[in-house]
């Protein structure tokens, strides 16, 4: 079967983690089908409008480049640039003549754009959309507000301009022109929920997201749960040393706010000395602000910034660790570091919220904190501290992680379902 993989973004571009989960399905669905990925990575110093056929892995892949300039440069430019795009969708349409697929899986379309799902339809070919985020519902894709807040509601619109404009406009004169702005956010939503609604079945990675799109009018009906998958054999490739020292601890993932990674530094800090160690693993250039904001905050000599960490290495750095931290303040829909904890057999200390409370079992693989809690994150990771005999406990109970091949197994149930008809088609 030829499938047809689309994504956002891609590795080696970048890994985060809808990158990566669609970088390794591509590589599992290779033992059987012949699979082609599109994406976006702009060239700051190419072309405005880029075409590159390569291949990736042994699989076939279409990247665009797009340079915004002129309109497309501008803010407004920026906001319709998140959902749609014209010179992307045709560039689409041109890689589906070209590769025939009998499938397309959509990842993600954000700054792809949203009418790729509506283009993937009308070709005739069955469509399956993974929900990796809140995109469909939600513009900055997270239910949060920039100050930290849980989205508490988009306010007919109003709350969705504020959110969007909180850092670029600041000044009262210009929240004057707010709720004019909020219909251009919800048309943005609408347009957003039809094209998911393209698909003939939504996948989840978790209940959380099902519940969080059933609340906005998504029908449950077109949603099939199913957990994301790391590779297992080659996390467990190197085995988990004993530690004899202080309490390691570790954090995996990008350095944005939303993270809540500087929680961990703060928390940190505030350890009796040489009782643990930390090390931070992200890459600094993609938020350097933040980047040397959590810099600053690690003033203990057990805390080290690591920087970028290769997906291929993960296993190296679980291997050397006790206890991994996700302390999101966000609603995290299945994060990959919590997935190749256990694939690690290591227990994570997560925020007590999101899909994040339903894949971190407290005080049985893991322990939750509350969410945005500097002082709770300190109490738990000082509970591992004291407590030798409940870091050995939440070892040995971790829920066993998907391999590959066991979720491309359940993915081709899905397709075919689809393939048969069985799958929503309205």
């Amino acid at each position: 079967m030829k499938i047809l993989l689309v994504s956002h973004k891609f590795p080696p571009y970048a890994l985060g983690g809808v990158e990566v989960y669609t970088y390794n399905l591509a590589q599992a669905l290779l033992a059987r089908h012949e699979v082609s990925v599109f994406f976006r990575h702009d060239d700051p110093a190419g072309s405005p409008f880029a075409e590159h056929d390569e291949e990736v892995g042994g699989v076939l892949t279409r990247r665009v480049s797009c340079r915004p300039h002129g309109i497309r440069a501008s803010i407004a430019g920026e906001f319709w640039g998140t959902f749609l795009n014209r010179q992307i969708e045709a560039s689409f349409a041109r890689f589906l003549h070209q590769v025939q697929p009998d499938l397309i899986h959509v990842q993600h379309v954000m700054a792809l754009s949203a009418r790729l799902l509506h283009l993937a339809r009308q070709s005739g070919v069955p469509v399956v959309l993974t929900l990796h985020d809140y995109w469909f519902i939600c513009g900055n894709s997270q239910l949060i507000w920039p100050d930290a807040q849980v989205c508490g509601g988009k306010a007919w619109g109003l709350n969705c301009v504020r959110c969007a404009a909180a850092a670029r406009f600041p000044s009262p004169a210009a929240r004057l022109l707010r709720p004019g702005l909020a219909p251009l956010f919800l048309y943005r939503d609408r347009v957003a929920k039809r094209a998911a609604l393209q698909a003939h079945l939504l996948i989840s990675p978790s209940r959380f997201l099902i519940e969080q799109y059933a609340q906005v009018g998504f029908p449950r009906d077109r949603f099939v749960h199913l957990e994301n998958a790391v590779p297992v054999d080659r996390i467990r490739r190197i085995p988990w040393q004993p530690r004899d020292g202080p309490l390691r601890v570790t954090y995996l993932g990008a350095l944005a706010w939303q993270k809540g990674v500087h929680l961990l530094a703060e928390a940190f800090d505030g350890l009796p000395p040489e009782s643990a160690r930390l090390q931070i693993w992200g890459n600094p250039a993609v938020f350097p602000d933040y980047a040397s904001q959590v810099r600053g905050l690690l003033a203990d000599p057990g805390a080290q910034f690591k920087g970028p960490i290769p997906n291929e290495r993960v296993g190296e750095v679980l291997a050397d660790s006790d206890v991994v931290v996700v302390p999101s303040l966000w609603y995290e829909n299945s994060p990959v570091v919590i997935q190749e904890a256990r694939a690690a057999r290591v227990p994570v200390i997560a925020s007590g919220h999101g899909a994040m409370a339903e894949k971190v079992r407290h005080e049985v693989d893991g322990l939750l904190f509350t969410p945005g809690s500097a002082a709770a994150l300190r109490q738990a990771i000082q509970r591992l501290i004291d407590d030798p005999g409940l870091l050995t406990r939440l070892r040995q109970s971790p829920q066993p992680p998907t391999d590959p091949a066991g979720h491309v197994q359940q993915l081709e149930a899905i397709y075919g379902r689809v393939l048969a008809g069985r799958g929503h088609t309205s």
